[in-house]
């Protein structure tokens, strides 16, 4: 993909960040870029295309930030933290939402091919948590352990955006304490 069609991705993963999929437009990227609208329908011959293309790339470097956990062979809690860092990472970026937020918010209203991408989004989460959780359980069912995957990755996202949504990074550590209380002894 070339410089301008990444250009154009950002320009629209920055969009669906502060205002959702619904309200951004080719024109308004464009606009941005200084060329005609025809000039990103040439890289994305729809919004979808090119919503699918942010999504996309979303979940793909959430995949590569936990291959990179994965590789350090780290101990689960160690994980965990850097998992928690990624998501203190998002803190700095001011007002703006994390885009899984900003489509999960929209889902019902999103292309079926954005609505599958967000869903391989979860999916690679909670998998990931439930592999961490077996690690650090390992005579747990895989059932009891995806329980927990699943309520670590619904803390996690409930802490960025009630620390994004109250614009308190204070917030966002409080409410990760709990995640310690959430492994078993």
């Amino acid at each position: 993909m070339g410089d301008t069609a990444q250009q154009i991705i950002d320009l629209a993963e920055d969009a669906i960040a502060t205002k959702g999929y619904s309200a951004f437009s080719f024109r308004e990227i464009a606009a941005l870029m200084g060329i005609k609208s025809a000039s990103i329908h040439y890289h994305f011959p729809t919004k979808p295309h090119l919503g699918l293309a942010v999504a996309s790339r979303y979940r793909q470097g959430y995949a590569a930030a936990l291959a990179d956990i994965d590789a350090q062979d780290l101990t689960p809690e160690a994980a965990l933290a850097s998992l928690v860092n990624i998501y203190r990472q998002q803190l700095g970026n001011g007002e703006r939402m994390s885009v899984c937020m900003m489509l999960a918010a929209e889902i019902k209203l999103l292309p079926v091919e954005i609505q599958q991408e967000m869903q391989a989004f979860y999916a690679l989460n909670i998998d990931w948590l439930q592999h961490l959780v077996q690690r650090r359980q390992p005579t747990w069912l895989p059932a009891e352990s995806r329980v927990l995957a699943c309520q670590l990755f619904a803390l996690l996202q409930g802490a960025l955006m009630g620390a994004k949504t109250q614009g308190s990074p204070e917030y966002f550590e409080q409410a990760v304490v709990a995640l310690a209380k959430l492994w078993p002894q």
